[in-house]
């Protein structure tokens, strides 16, 4: 192999290696908020790819010399990027899910704001229960675990592999349990709540005249409002168990791709 052509392999695998970052970095927790600035996303790419480019020079991977095989491949990693990206993004939709069956039953269904890490609407105990999850992630260095997952992926799937398996029954799986989660999650502050409008109700065929239900929606969300910050001390708990199941989602996904 000439000069050329070796300078033309390891340009051609940096690539490849910086696409399948540049395509998790786009969409992850933490990694992949709104908030974070363009280059900043741009230098962490980069740096990961450089900090892994010397583990799979050693591997020495067929890369292709054609242009339309070698765009090909490089988009195929860019969707791996994307679609490990999207797996651990689904802490978000367990936390929004989660808020929104909250908001629901406290009254705040109608209030949705903006969600700064994401920029869009979002409900607002949701988006509450996000930043905290955020926080949390990162004081307890959980982005840590998301690089090493990536970096795990070579090994599942390498960088030219023969096939990529696909399998729709996966995705169709992880959503239940991504609903399940939020269910689990809302469920003490829903299930509180809905009690208490089942003794407001009967409390008022009891007595006609009391009018319970004008100040139904003020108690509502008072006892919403209390049970979640008595919850909130038990919250990182319970991102801790939603982030280990869903990087055991992450490897499952990697298991089913190297099969």
């Amino acid at each position: 192999m000439g000069l050329a052509d070796l300078l033309n392999w390891n340009l051609s695998l940096f690539l490849l290696i910086f696409s399948r970052w540049a395509g998790m970095v786009m969409i992850a927790p933490v990694f992949g908020a709104r908030g974070v600035p363009g280059m900043v996303k741009l230098g962490l790419a980069v740096s990961m790819a450089i900090v892994v480019f010397p583990l799979l020079t050693a591997t020495a991977p067929a890369i292709p010399q054609e242009l339309f095989p070698f765009v090909a491949l490089l988009i195929k990693e860019i969707l791996v990027g994307l679609v490990i990206g999207f797996v651990i993004n689904l802490i978000t939709a367990v936390m929004q899910g989660a808020g929104q069956l909250m908001d629901f039953q406290i009254g705040f269904l109608m209030a949705n704001t903006i969600d700064p890490i994401h920029g869009m609407q979002s409900p607002m105990t949701g988006n509450f229960l996000l930043i905290i999850t955020t926080m949390l992630l990162l004081a307890t260095n959980a982005h840590h675990y998301i690089i090493a997952a990536l970096v795990k992926s070579y090994e599942y799937l390498p960088l030219n592999p023969s096939t990529v398996p696909y399998s729709v029954a996966f995705f169709i799986d992880i959503t239940a349990k991504v609903i399940a989660l939020s269910l689990q999650i809302a469920m003490p502050i829903y299930g509180a709540i809905l009690l208490a409008e089942i003794g407001v109700g009967l409390l008022s065929k009891a007595v006609p005249q009391l009018n319970m239900f004008s100040v139904l929606f003020a108690v509502k969300i008072i006892f919403g409002l209390g049970l979640l910050l008595v919850m909130i001390p038990f919250f990182g708990d319970t991102v801790t168990r939603v982030f280990n199941q869903i990087m055991q989602w992450v490897f499952e996904l990697l298991r089913g791709w190297s099969r």
